[in-house]
């Protein structure tokens, strides 16, 4: 996965389209159910639009899979960034994790 794509803003783009796409393909698949004709070239022609929508939606499913996967492994080795912005890391959290450290110090020096 590209370095620009795990923050969660990226990601969270991807994870809309790859479910917009599974949306489209399941309400294609189900707009093809509806019986229309009953001649031999449409059956065979709605047959073949089925198997289309249907590997195009095994597809998609399989996208958001891959997905899945590829944000546990960045998850498990820590380079998922979904807590920075615009590949900034917040300071915030280092300075209050040392302030804490700090007044936990000198309280236990008053009470020695």
């Amino acid at each position: 996965m590209d370095v620009n794509q795990r923050n969660a803003a990226a990601l969270q783009e991807r994870t809309n389209k790859l479910m917009a796409a599974l949306v489209k393909r399941f309400e294609n698949t189900l707009a093809l159910a509806a019986p229309d004709k009953t001649d031999f070239n449409s059956t065979a022609h709605k047959n073949f639009q089925m198997q289309v929508e249907t590997a195009a939606l095994i597809r998609a499913a399989e996208d958001i899979l891959t997905l899945t996967r590829q944000m546990q492994e960045l998850w498990l080795f820590g380079q998922l960034k979904t807590l920075e912005t615009e590949n900034r890391r917040d300071s915030r959290e280092p300075v209050n994790a040392r302030a804490l450290v700090a007044e936990v110090e000198e309280r236990v020096m008053r009470l020695l």
